[in-house]
């Protein structure tokens, strides 16, 4: 009994593996560099729908743009991440955080390559912070995700944790590489 709760103790820890999201961190400032919009904004409208090949489930989302950090200034945008819940099918992409209808967000974001009007947030789940009061009411942001590893230069994995600042100081840091 004692080694088949073994086996399969090691049987959920590697699906938890095989399930994560490694990525290789990104910094604000190369962030900022291969963000085509940068933008403060809130998440208004969601909806699902498959790709044309009908392979893919994507997520789209309307966003109202109260600010934008870098790009011309806008005041809606569409933002698609992979994944998500059409046809009574769920696609899970481990990394992607949607966002929700009157979430705060800072986003960087580049064209989508389907040239289809819409944008995509650079480095899968790195450039989508979300925006939250702490107890001291002070803005802050969060780009962590918990179910996300980061890899670093050597190889070595460690729990993504993000980045987590005051949306001023992400704001100066954007606007200082954005100049």
């Amino acid at each position: 009994m004692r080694n088949a709760v073994r086996i399969f103790a090691v049987i959920i820890a590697a699906s938890v593996v095989a399930w994560a999201t490694s990525v290789r961190p990104m910094s604000i400032d190369k962030l900022t560099q291969e963000a085509s919009n940068i933008v403060e904004a809130r998440a208004v409208q969601t909806w699902s729908a498959w790709n044309a090949q009908h392979t893919r489930i994507y997520t789209f989302t309307r966003v109202n743009v109260s600010r934008s950090l870098k790009g011309g200034a806008v005041s809606n945008m569409v933002v698609k991440q992979p994944g998500g819940t059409k046809d009574g099918i769920k696609e899970i992409v481990f990394g992607v955080r949607h966002l929700q209808p009157g979430e705060d967000a800072v986003l960087f974001l580049r064209p989508s390559v389907d040239n289809d009007g819409t944008h995509v947030v650079v480095g899968l789940m790195q450039g989508s912070f979300r925006v939250y009061r702490s107890t001291s009411g002070q803005l802050h942001v969060s780009n962590g995700m918990p179910e996300v590893t980061a890899v670093d230069s050597s190889g070595r994995m460690t729990a993504f944790t993000g980045s987590r600042m005051t949306l001023q100081q992400l704001e100066s840091r954007v606007q200082a590489v954005a100049k």
